[in-house]
């Protein structure tokens, strides 16, 4: 059995934590209608890969909401491409940050029994 549970959400996407029978919960992430899973690991790299691509477009004089800005999310076997513009891009930063901190706190509470 499966369960899903909410973790963050903003205007482009979703994040849950996705519960297995046994093992240990995986992130799925549904971004624009597609959903794909990672781990912690590769979450971190997909935050620091979105603020690189942010940092070289942020002197873009082109309109915000041009759909021109290439992310590309790589883990073992999976490779997305997704054409977003400045503003769906800080909107993948957010989200992608706010789960990651969400999952950082959640891990301190439990870790000194606070939740």
């Amino acid at each position: 059995m499966r369960t899903l549970e909410n973790i963050y959400q903003n205007t482009l996407g979703t994040s849950y934590k996705l519960y297995h029978q046994q093992n240990k919960p995986s992130i799925a992430l549904e971004i624009n209608q597609i959903s794909f899973l990672i781990n912690n690991q590769e979450l971190k790299a997909f935050v620091n890969s979105t603020e690189s691509i942010i940092n070289y477009h942020s002197q873009c004089t082109c309109p915000p909401d041009l759909e021109n800005k290439m992310v590309i999310y790589q883990a073992k076997q999976t490779e997305i491409r997704m054409i977003l513009s400045y503003n769906q891009l800080i909107q993948l930063k957010d989200l992608l940050k706010g789960t990651h901190f969400k999952l950082s706190m959640d891990s301190i509470l439990h870790k000194y029994k606070i939740n």
